[in-house]
């Protein structure tokens, strides 16, 4: 939230220093397009940091099924998130972005053309929402698969996560549009309880209900995601098999002979 404020300001302060700029205030629209980078690159790392943390918890989880022994504990996660291939999960972050990015990018052009007509942007919301949660599902399984097969990408394209990833979900997409259809009604009812108690708060200013509202809505959500990160871990677990993994990685490897560069040698 602190990040978006940040775009917004400096988003909002550009056009009054274009103005200022005919007065001779150059330094100002340096000043907003500086607060506009910098919430970019502030919202990046925060991002990249959420992935981390999230594969590691997942990892940590995927183990406990894996081995009823295992723990998932904060020194786990810490150890876990120690022994990641930084330069490899920030190439997969990369992709992911990447790609979901350029899925979205015809939409963003033709809303940059259509944004003062309101149906058209209705349209375009929900064409959003469908391309992001289409291809989010189609991707989530890349991170298990990494992992899976982590050796073999050692000089390979971490895009073969992603592409093995449409490959496992293939026939599963339903199962897991479900799944996050069955995840997200919880919470969704436990967002609006304490959006209501929030609302009524304003409506007679109780301060208790104006603050106390969204406090305790967030730290039921956040009580809530382990269970969420958990299922993830099991959905992968639950519908993976040998046969599948081969079907997924298929011809997606370049073989050791061409990385190596001896295929080319005459």
């Amino acid at each position: 939230m602190l990040d978006y404020e940040l775009f917004a300001v400096g988003v909002s302060s550009i056009s009054t220093s274009v103005t200022l700029l005919l007065y001779g205030q150059s330094y100002l629209i340096f000043i907003s397009l500086l607060e506009i980078i910098g919430s970019i690159i502030l919202f990046f790392i925060i991002a990249l940091l959420c992935f981390f943390v999230r594969i590691t918890i997942q990892y940590a989880i995927q183990d406990t099924l894996k081995n009823e022994l295992a723990k998932v504990s904060f020194s786990s996660v810490f150890k876990k998130f120690k022994q990641l291939n930084k330069n490899q999960v920030l190439r997969l972050f990369c992709y992911l972005a990447l790609f979901i990015f350029l899925w979205l990018l015809p939409l963003l052009v033709i809303h940059i053309f259509t944004s003062k007509i309101e149906i058209v942007t209705y349209i375009l919301q929900f064409l959003f929402f469908v391309v992001v949660l289409w291809k989010g599902i189609d991707y989530s399984q890349a991170i298990f698969l990494y992992r899976e097969n982590q050796p073999q990408f050692l000089g390979q394209s971490q895009r073969y996560a992603l592409k093995a990833s449409k490959r496992f979900i293939k026939n599963l997409r339903f199962k897991y549009l479900l799944l996050l259809i069955g995840l997200s009604i919880p919470l969704a009812i436990w967002i609006a309880i304490w959006s209501v108690v929030t609302y009524f708060g304003f409506y007679i200013w109780e301060p208790i209900m104006i603050y106390g509202g969204p406090i305790v809505g967030i730290i039921g959500g956040c009580l809530y995601l382990p269970f969420v990160q958990f299922t993830l871990a099991y959905f992968y677990e639950k519908n993976n098999s040998s046969d599948l993994l081969e079907k997924s990685f298929r011809d997606c490897f370049k073989p050791v002979e061409k990385l190596t560069g001896e295929a080319y040698k005459k």
